[in-house]
């Protein structure tokens, strides 16, 4: 992988996510999709980190995972 990527586990492990649910968020549209390594691995950056991170810590607040949605979504937005 190339500097400042992390692997699918690498970044389970840093945010405590199980690998099928950052698979389950990127079909759900919450987690876009990485783009592949030259051997077909999803190659994780410092954002889909960060919003991951998000999105684990959201439901703690309450919200559901559409409301995290539409949260991203309108982030997505002003970007």
């Amino acid at each position: 992988m190339e500097t400042g990527t992390l692997s699918i586990g690498d970044l389970a492990r840093s945010t405590g996510t199980k690998v099928e649910t950052i698979r389950y968020y990127e079909r759900s549209g919450l987690l876009p999709v990485p783009p592949r390594t030259g051997g077909n691995y999803r190659a994780y950056d410092a954002t889909h980190l960060g919003r991951l991170s998000f999105i684990r810590r959201a439901p703690d607040l309450g919200l559901s995972l559409d409301q995290i949605r539409t949260l991203l979504g309108m982030a997505d937005q002003k970007t």
